[in-house]
């Protein structure tokens, strides 16, 4: 773009003449394009915190990565664990038993899952504070492994715990059927003392989860020395992909890696779902933007006929005409997203600091709505508010370079 282009195409953009008439709808468009490009990036910039909030809720209790075998249990699991440990990017590991069974107290009955955990590990591993209305996730009071059965500590969901109407210090009864050939189906059980309550803040594990030691876990459910699997921690959550494929390589046959959004697949896709639907809700109020360009370039062109019909007889291509006019398209479309970006962000930033929107956390586990800013989000946006900026700059400066001189200035 020549000199010459690029200075008409600001003298247009000013509105010069008629008292700056075209200046006002300039600054109207521009108003239009900042509105939709805000409430794009900060209706994102929520959902990402919604999304980035219950998915630490569900990596809380299962981790980042499990590694299990295609043929059942683990037995040389320490060996396993030592390997991945060695890896760059694991932060942890936490082996770790899951078996099904019912929990029977004084007032009531329910269906339970039981995971064996180590309890000292559990707290790092998880990487989330959970809330414990009582007690807490210690290895005190547990029988040691060879000891024997006694009346060890168990820990209860919240809404589980409320179901059998016990806390904390009260007795429950683990019930299990027996798999083992010869026994006749019989019902294993044996007595836990509940250690502590845990509100994890979804109600999927509230309401069914029970946590063993690992080695009272392996002798209830007869699992001798062989767990079901092991929790994998990171230390960067984006790097899931590349650290599933490495562990993969490394162990080989017959063991796989189940990650994150494997263990909620329904969950996590319809969060992304929402988001797709979301920016294509949404990003028609920034198309109304591009709308509003094409209708102030328009009013442009009927506005300067008379000059635009001078500079082509003094010898201005129709090509030149065009860039003109696409330039002014162009620059109001850059301003208003830019201006729609930055106060985006600023939105975004009163709102992480001082959160204004409050929900029941009942219904949604969160006591207001998180928000996180994501570069590639912003980047997106803008890239799509300039794609149809420039797309709205196209008919109207094809009509600025089809004018004929002479059909203009006959009455002149």
């Amino acid at each position: 773009m020549s000199f010459y282009e690029r200075k008409m195409g600001w003298r247009t953009l000013k509105g010069a003449g008629r008292g700056g008439f075209l200046s006002v709808m300039g600054w109207i468009t521009v108003v239009g394009l900042l509105v939709g490009v805000m409430a794009l990036v900060v209706a994102l910039s929520f959902a990402s915190g919604f999304e980035s909030a219950l998915r630490d809720k569900i990596i809380g209790v299962n981790a980042h990565l499990l590694v299990l075998r295609y043929d059942g249990g683990i037995p040389s699991w320490r060996d396993v664990r030592e390997t991945i440990a060695g890896l760059p990017g694991v932060e942890g590991t936490m082996p770790f038993t899951y078996n099904q069974g019912m929990m029977r107290s004084a007032d009531g009955v329910a269906g339970t899952i039981v995971r064996g955990i180590l309890p000292d590990e559990f707290p790092e591993i998880s990487g989330m504070e959970i809330r414990f209305p009582c007690g807490g996730i210690s290895a005190s009071g547990a029988a040691e492994p060879g000891e024997g059965p006694r009346e060890g500590p168990v820990w209860l969901g919240k809404v589980l715990a409320e179901e059998l109407a016990v806390t904390c210090g009260d007795p429950v009864t683990l019930i299990a059927l027996s798999d083992t050939p010869g026994e006749g189906g019989e019902a294993r059980l044996r007595t836990y003392r509940v250690e502590g309550v845990f509100d994890v803040g979804m109600y999927e594990y509230d309401a069914s989860l029970a946590l063993l030691p690992l080695h009272a876990a392996q002798d209830f459910f007869g699992l001798a020395e062989e767990v079901t699997g092991i929790e994998i921690r990171l230390k960067d959550i984006r790097q899931t992909d590349l650290m599933e494929s490495e562990i993969v390589r490394t162990l080989g046959y017959p063991f796989w890696v189940k990650n994150w959004r494997e263990i909620n697949p329904n969950f996590f896709s319809a969060l992304k779902l929402q988001k797709v639907v979301m920016f294509l809700v949404l990003i028609l109020i920034v198309l109304v933007g591009g709308f509003n360009i094409i209708s102030t370039m328009i009013m442009s062109v009927i506005e300067k006929r008379r000059e635009i019909a001078i500079l082509k007889a003094m010898g201005s291509t129709g090509r030149s005409i065009a860039r003109i006019f696409s330039l002014q398209g162009f620059v109001l479309g850059c301003i208003g997203t830019g201006l729609g970006l930055a106060g985006g962000y600023g939105v975004c930033l009163l709102a992480g600091r001082f959160p204004f929107i409050r929900l029941d956390p009942d219904v949604y586990y969160l006591s207001n709505l998180p928000v996180e800013v994501r570069a590639e989000e912003f980047v997106l946006v803008g890239t799509s508010a300039l794609i149809l900026t420039v797309l709205a700059t196209l008919y109207p400066a094809r009509q600025a370079a089809k004018l004929d001189p002479a059909e203009v200035l006959r009455y002149e």
